[in-house]
Order: structure tokens, then sequence, then C-alpha cells
């Protein structure tokens, strides 16, 4: 089993937790990139910065390591519990945000009613079934103390002043929202995706009463003024398809177009579907799933994907059924959102709790990557006890489920490190981009040079080697001997860094 979960990863301090080689291509692309549209060539861009999730800007390293880098839990975990009728758990297929306009972060997060028996939720106009998924919503000014808003629009037994959500008919799972403010429409700019299923009939399984299919069952679409109130597309489902679990709702500049990854009906894998105007949607395409090499019955739950610095980055939940039957949390980064690295040789990034704490079986991350600031957060779901199946039949739950955070620092997933002997990174041939470059580097015990080479690997006069980096330092300009000549600008150059005793996490070019 491939399986790598450190002792002590994610629990203490940000800090290296695992060497690693370089990262390896998935074989579990379902279909081969058409010739006809390669993958995007690499090409460093004027404010986005280069990270080490994959390879695709490395030509030679000599002398480093990779080293995964492990989130820290917040003290105050779970900052996000349980309390209400209506909340038996607090578990995140949903997501995360922080709203510049309102000032505060933002959760939409998913939850089930607490010993209702079989009685239904009696709605004005219909009924849900006892045992229904319901999204709510919550904020904080600090990402930790959180409110939970009387929104005054779904009535349950009659009561409106709770925090829960009008949307989904009968049920609304894998809830995800996206702010977009290029719309034109003030009544669009937030938008929401999520799995509708059920019929006003319910079934009893294990004990449970549980909504049985309808007819308008799928992948369904919801606009917003504010993230609050929301007006269903009148055409959903968009996709009629099976997406339990979460959904994914990111918005792609380069493509200009709408992306979503769920399971589509396509079991515990990884698919994507795009939208130009919201409303209609691809095909969905298997872009991921399990191989071998994870291990006997190990399968892809879901994932929180998100855009980063240029890259998607997919934060996998790696259900081992096979195995002990729990789900932790790993990376994997991809160019075009369709052919996909695992980082990190599969190495664990978001480790679960001890056994008996409240994240002892399953730790899955929420869909987005808030960063405030230099530091960066992630929200989760934590799980006591393993997922039920083959091999957990009469599984108990000591504790119920909840939302943890964990924070990191900026670009602080993946560094290339170098002891006291001297390391280098050799990037491959690119156009030289506008601006000055930087790096983002821990050189307080030791230090960082870069040197501006030509394509055929030869120094350029005067920028190389520059003067020592040293500190700790996220966006740290680099000094040359001379200025960069405004004809090289556009020329095809590579960098040489040499680290001593340091951390690289990124570099790139601006001001």
């Amino acid at each position: 089993m491939r399986r790598r979960a450190l002792e002590g990863a994610g629990v203490g301090p940000i800090g290296a937790v695992l060497l690693l080689p370089l990262a390896s291509a998935s074989s579990a692309v379902a279909e081969p990139a058409d010739p006809a549209d390669p993958a995007p060539a690499w090409q460093p861009a004027r404010g986005v910065r280069e990270l080490f999730l994959d390879d695709a800007g490395i030509e030679r390293l000599e002398g480093l390591r990779r080293v995964l880098h492990a989130p820290e839990r917040h003290p105050a975990n779970p900052v996000l519990r349980p309390e209400a009728p209506w909340e038996d758990r607090c578990q995140v297929y949903g997501t995360a945000c922080y709203d510049d306009a309102l000032g505060k972060f933002r959760l939409w997060y998913l939850t089930t009613p607490r010993d209702r028996g079989l009685n239904p939720i009696r709605l004005p106009t219909h009924e849900r079934a006892p045992h229904t998924t319901l999204a709510a919503y919550a904020e904080s000014e600090d990402g930790v103390r959180w409110v939970k808003p009387a929104l005054g629009q779904f009535p349950y037994d009659g009561d409106d002043r709770n925090n829960l959500l009008d949307i989904g008919k009968y049920n609304c799972e894998g809830i995800a929202v996206l702010h977009d403010p290029r719309d034109p429409d003030p009544g669009r700019r937030w938008k929401a995706a999520y799995w509708d299923h059920g019929s006003g009939d319910w079934e009893v399984r294990d004990g449970k009463p549980y909504a049985k299919p309808g007819p308008r069952d799928g992948f369904c679409v919801a606009v917003s003024p504010d993230g609050i109130r929301w007006k269903p597309y009148e055409g959903n489902p968009v996709l009629a398809r099976y997406c339990d679990t979460n959904q994914n709702l990111l918005f792609d500049p380069r493509l200009g177009r709408y992306v979503a990854y769920s399971r589509f009906g396509m079991g515990r894998r990884l698919a994507r579907s795009e939208s130009a105007d919201f409303l209609h949607w691809s095909e969905p395409k298997l872009v991921l799933e399990c191989d071998a090499a994870d291990g006997p019955a190990t399968q892809i739950y879901g994932a929180g994907v998100d855009l980063y610095e240029g890259l998607y980055l997919a934060m996998v939940w790696i259900y081992r059924e096979g195995g002990d039957g729990k789900i932790d949390t790993q990376l994997a980064a991809s160019r075009d959102g369709v052919r996909w690295a695992r980082v990190a040789d599969r190495a664990t990034w978001l480790a679960l709790g001890d056994d008996e704490s409240w994240e002892g079986g399953m730790a899955r991350s929420v869909g987005r990557i808030i960063r405030r600031g230099e530091k960066l957060y992630v929200y989760y779901c934590g799980v006591h006890g393993p997922h039920g199946g083959p091999k957990f039949k009469n599984v108990v739950r000591k504790h119920r489920t909840a939302v943890g955070l964990v924070t990191l620092r900026r670009d602080g997933f993946v560094s290339l490190t170098a002891g006291e002997a001297p390391g280098r990174l050799v990037t491959r041939l690119f156009s030289l981009p506008e601006g000055d470059l930087h790096l983002h580097v821990d050189a307080s015990k030791g230090s960082a040079r870069v040197a501006l080479l030509d394509a055929e690997g030869k120094p350029v006069p005067g920028l190389g080697p520059s003067a020592a980096a040293t500190g700790d330092s996220t966006w740290a300009k680099v000094s040359w001997p001379a200025p960069v000549p405004e004809d090289l600008r556009g020329k095809s150059v590579r960098l040489e860094i040499e680290l001593r005793s340091a951390a690289l996490f990124a570099y790139g070019w601006g001001s």
C-alpha cells in the first residue's frame, strides 16, 4: 500500500514532514489526451507564482530534496460543531470563502436532522424525508468563531428562525458556491451547484428513512445576489447524473468557462464538466481515479478542487475500503484540469487525528483554499471511525461530525530544500516575463542565489550569481549585479537557483 502518514503529520507546527522524489503523473486519466489538443506548454507569467507541486518547469535538480509540508491544525478545533435539532452533523460537502465586501469568512455546509424517527419535514409546498440533507450557512470575522444567523427562509417544524437555506427541493447534497463578480447581472454573482434527489416519498434503510429517487434527480444549479437567497434554474437538473458526496465549482479565466468536478455517476472517481453559460454543461469525462499503486480497493471518495497560482489543485479524499476503511487527504495538481499528477508520491497531506478523536476516521477538505495575507486557511470535515462498508458493518461513532480548520504558510505545500551542501534547481527554457524576479524562500539559516542562463545554458553577463537572499521571506526580490536588458524580455532563458541550508517554496515575476 502506498499510503504514507507520518508521525505527527498535520498536528504540530508547520514543518517538513516527508522527503520526496519528483511528482509522478497519474495513470488514471480515463481517456488519452487528444494529440490535437496537447497539454499547455509551461510558461511562467507575471504575477503568478511557480510552485513545485509538479515537474512542469523543472529540467534538473542537484542536491535538493522535495519536501511535503503538513498543515497545522487550529487549537480551537473543531471550529464548527452540531448544536441545533436540525444538526445531527456538520460536514463540508460544501464551500468556504472570504468575502472582501462583507469582511467575513463564509461557510456553506451540510447537515441532517437529529432523532426525527419517521417524522417528515413538512414544508408549505411538500414534504422532505426525515433523514434528508439540508444546506446551512455560517459566517465568521476571524475564521474561528462562527455565527449561525437566523435567515428566516426554511421553516423547520414551522419555525424559520434558523440558518438553513432554501435550496434543493428534496435534498441538497454537496453544495458548491462560487462568487462570480464577472457576471453583469448582480442577481447572478453568486452561483451554486448541488445534487438534488428525491420524490417526496422515502424508504427505510438501516433503520433510517431515506428519500426515494425522483424523476428530476441530478446535478442542479442556482444563482443568488448575496449567497443567501437562491433561485434555482427552471431547467434543473442541468445534468441527469448521480452526484452524491461533494461538488466543486470553479471559473477558469484562461478558458473563459465554468468548470465542475463531481462523481457524475462514475462511482468513487473524479469527473469533470464545463459550461460557457453556467446552464448548459458538457458531457462529464473521467479525469482521475485510483490505481493498483494506491493499494487494494482504494478509491477517490471525493476531492476539494481549487485554482491556486494558475494550477488546478485537488485535495483528494483517499478511501481505503479494502484496508482500514478510513479517509484522509492527499494532493494532486494539474495544468489544465484534465491531466493530473499525484503530488509527493501520493503521501498523506492532511492526516487523521488519534483513533478516538472526533477526526480519527476521516479528514476531508472543503473545496476552497483561502489566502489571507501570508497564510492559507483550509476547512475540513472530521469524522470519528471508519466508513461503513463490507469490512466495517456496524460502526459506532463516539463523536458527531464537525468542521475543523488547518492553516499553512502561503505557497507552503511543497518546497525544494538543501542542507549545508549546495543544491541547485535548473528550470526548463521559458520566455522571460516582465517585472522583477522574486523568491519565496526560507533562508533564515542559509542563502539562495540565482543566475540567469541563456538558451545554451551559459550565464547571461551581469545576471548571475545574484546577491545572496537570506532570511525567511514570501517575496524576496532578486538583486543581480546588473539590470536585466530590455531586449532580453521575451527571449528564451533558464534559471539556476542555488540553495544552501534553505527551502524554496516558489518563485515568480512582478513588482
